[in-house]
């Protein structure tokens, strides 16, 4: 009889010979076959189920959504007809190969069977999995799920979440399923987020709720958050994921180079390289992050492995020449140009005609700089109004985040690795944004775009007794802001009567220059 060590030497070699299939672009399969056929009987339902496995995740690993990907494309796929054959030839009345049939018959449309499927194998698969690890977790739950089902069909996710509503599955799966139904079929960013928060208040340890978060954030450009989130996602060490390593940290270097971090950025570009070594514009773009930072030489190299390489040649071969013409090279630029002329921008060629004379590097003006104002005109009580509070939001954390005082005092966001105080979350709720001072103490801070909310003073008083709780140490005090437009005579009176509390009203003005 074969030991567990013969079938984990046997599994390991069935991994290695696909590997080794993919590496050489074959679509020749016969050596896992071979390696399967001479298996012992006793372990080959679990070797087919590991082969399926491979076939599947070689096809769809790294993609968020099937409707990303040309389905034509995928049904024709040589390893999706070595899928298919492979779960036709396994016995249907296991339930834990009716995944598989869930997945074929979701990829070809055919969705009346797929939660009847569904519904029979998590049965079975929680009941095995209570046996051996006690519940069936999140880890679970994204790897088996989520990474092959994907958006599968309008409500599909709060079926699922259904099934899976039991005290046998670990806390917040079922809140994560409502919050796919939202990812992948609501537009608005803000019904995503509330959604995803919600898992994270049932329970914090999902990481897949943060790795969603974080994508959500860095697609609406709100960039610390984006970045809290994913630098979370990235502590927790995950075996499973929607999305590439080195996606994660190529967007993680996007937003630290936003961010005028060219150091962070360097280094996740060059960790979404050493994950994703043929990622599309992480070499271009770690040649640029070395160009910002004045590391000419290196960034030179850098580009011209992008030529050798032939990847990303539009934007490296202008990059290359930007980087020769900061040293003085303009021969060496001309060169380029010339291998790649149709590239380059007719700028960067009338630089490089230009005699060689002192090197100057254009440096970025300020993204946000004062002007005294000279004259205030007012636009108007319909006008005085942002049209969102996010509009509200955007504008003072600009403010905030490039140090200009901000309600009379130097306030900047609430940061440390993972948390960011911006749509900070709550016990029950989120906070517009935590606030910190030179001193140390925190700050709530509640913005309304228009006028009354009257409650706004006890939900804000709510919140400072949580982060009071929750967030800070011992002699760190915790203050209150309301901004909002025109108050109430009520929110007025209850702020003055509160010391942790004030008020703000805000409104909106042009300043005439000239």
């Amino acid at each position: 009889m074969a030991t567990d060590s013969t079938l984990q030497k046997i599994a390991d070699n069935l991994l290695a010979q696909f590997d080794k299939t993919l590496l050489d672009n074959s679509t020749d399969f016969s050596s896992c076959d071979q390696i399967l056929n001479a298996a012992p009987s006793e372990h080959k339902g679990g070797l087919e189920s590991l082969y399926c496995d491979l076939l599947l995740d070689a096809l769809i690993s790294g993609y968020y959504r099937y409707s990303e990907m040309d389905t034509k494309q995928l049904v024709d796929d040589p390893l999706y007809t070595k899928f298919k054959k492979m779960v036709y030839g396994l016995d249907r009345s296991d339930p834990y190969n009716l995944l598989y049939y869930a997945i074929i018959d979701l990829v070809s449309g055919k969705k009346e069977n797929v939660l009847q499927y569904l519904s029979a194998y998590l049965d079975e698969k929680i009941k095995s999995l209570k046996t051996e690890s006690g519940i069936f977790t999140a880890e679970d739950f994204t790897y088996i799920l989520v990474v092959p089902l994907k958006e599968g069909f309008p409500g599909m996710w709060s079926a699922i979440g259904r099934m899976l509503d039991r005290d046998d599955v670990e806390a917040g799966i079922p809140e994560m399923c409502a919050a796919l139904d939202h990812l992948y079929y609501d537009s608005k960013n803000e019904s995503i987020i509330e959604s995803l928060t919600q898992v994270l208040q049932c329970n914090p340890k999902i990481l897949l709720a943060k790795e969603l978060l974080g994508y959500t954030y860095y697609n609406m450009q709100m960039l610390g958050n984006a970045l809290s989130y994913f630098e979370q996602f990235e502590d927790g060490k995950p075996t499973s994921r929607i999305f590439l390593e080195g996606t994660v940290y190529f967007w993680m270097a996007w937003c630290y180079g936003k961010k005028k971090d060219c150091l962070k950025e360097e280094e996740y570009y060059r960790k979404s390289l050493e994950a994703l070594p043929v990622g599309e514009n992480t070499l271009n773009n770690l040649g640029y992050s070395l160009y910002k930072q004045r590391k000419f030489k290196e960034a030179q190299s850098v580009f011209e492995d992008c030529l050798r390489q032939n990847r990303d040649v539009r934007y490296a071969a202008n990059n290359l020449v930007r980087t020769l013409l900061a040293q003085g090279k303009n021969g060496e630029a001309q060169r380029v140009i010339q291998e790649h002329e149709r590239f380059v921008s007719k700028d960067l060629k009338k630089r490089a005609e230009k005699p060689v004379g002192k090197v100057k590097i254009a440096v970025p003006e300020p993204a946000v700089t004062d002007v005294e104002a000279e004259t205030i005109v007012d636009i108007g009580v319909k006008k005085q109004q942002f049209s969102s509070e996010k509009l509200l939001e955007d504008e003072l954390v600009q403010r905030m985040e490039i140090g200009i005082p901000v309600f009379g005092m130097p306030l900047r966001i609430y940061q440390k690795r993972g948390v960011y105080g911006r749509q900070f979350v709550l016990r029950n709720g989120r906070l517009d944004i935590l606030g910190i001072d030179t001193t140390g103490d925190l700050y709530v801070i509640e913005l309304k775009k228009d006028s009354g909310y009257d409650d706004a003073y006890a939900q804000t008083r709510e919140y400072i007794d949580w982060i009071e709780e929750d967030v800070a140490v011992k002699g760190q005090r915790v203050f209150g802001i309301i901004c909002l437009n025109d108050p109430t005579k009520d929110l007025i009176e209850k702020v003055k009567a509160d010391d942790q509390m004030r008020l703000f009203e805000y409104s909106i003005s042009y300043s005439e220059i000239i």
